[in-house]
């Protein structure tokens, strides 16, 4: 059986969004009538909190929404970044129909305000370059694949969006395939929201085999 690394973080009624000064979503507890029942009910839901996947919808007119990305495991490469944000040097040879995932560290700051705020991104030259040598899926372990102080257009979205690659912002526990040098693959399914640009996801890595 493979071994299951969840790679998505814990939301609660208290989880911050973007830009960190509102939740998540709000949620109220419904009487039916039974003291053994319990049933609650989500209101004001941001389908790009936490971790969530950005369908080419997003920032594509004429891309495909979230309820029409294809359920598949794709081949999982971890790039570690020691700097602000992703430049060209960091963007694998091999991205060819592969999950290239960011590994910045800003993950520590998840769920707090300061994870808002100068949190590392992907230049558009390095999203042209992923575009290029044909990635099948990005992701980051910060709340956006833009700098929104440093590149309010959007760049980085809007290359990939517009060539059709699935965004997975929020991503957490990176730092747990950072030593694995064996077969691993990446799944990140979202709800089937008709016609909707996104989706929180239940994302995952997935090894081959059991550690001993």
């Amino acid at each position: 059986m493979p071994r299951v690394i969840d790679l998505s973080q814990q939301l609660s009624s208290r989880s911050l969004s973007y830009p960190g000064t509102s939740v998540v979503y709000e949620v109220d507890d419904i009487d039916i009538g039974d003291p053994d029942a319990r049933v609650s009910r989500f209101s004001s839901f941001d389908i790009h909190g936490g971790t969530h996947m950005d369908a080419p919808l997003h920032f594509d007119p004429s891309g495909a929404s979230i309820d029409a990305m294809e359920l598949r495991l794709w081949p999982l490469r971890l790039v570690q970044v020691s700097t602000p944000w992703v430049e060209t040097a960091s963007v694998p040879a091999d991205c060819k129909g592969a999950a290239i995932l960011f590994y910045t560290g800003w993950q520590e700051k998840a769920g707090t305000p300061a994870y808002y705020v100068g949190f590392p991104h992907i230049s558009a030259a390095a999203a042209a370059l992923l575009v290029e040598r044909g990635v099948g899926l990005v992701g980051i372990d910060s709340p956006s694949v833009d700098g929104i102080e440093a590149n309010p257009t959007y760049s980085t979205h809007k290359l990939l969006c517009g060539a059709g690659i699935p965004i997975v912002e929020g991503l957490v526990n990176l730092d747990l395939l950072v030593a694995l040098d064996e077969d691993v693959r990446f799944a990140a399914f979202p709800l089937a929201l008709e016609a909707l640009e996104a989706s929180p996801v239940r994302a995952v890595a997935l090894l081959r085999h059991d550690e001993q």
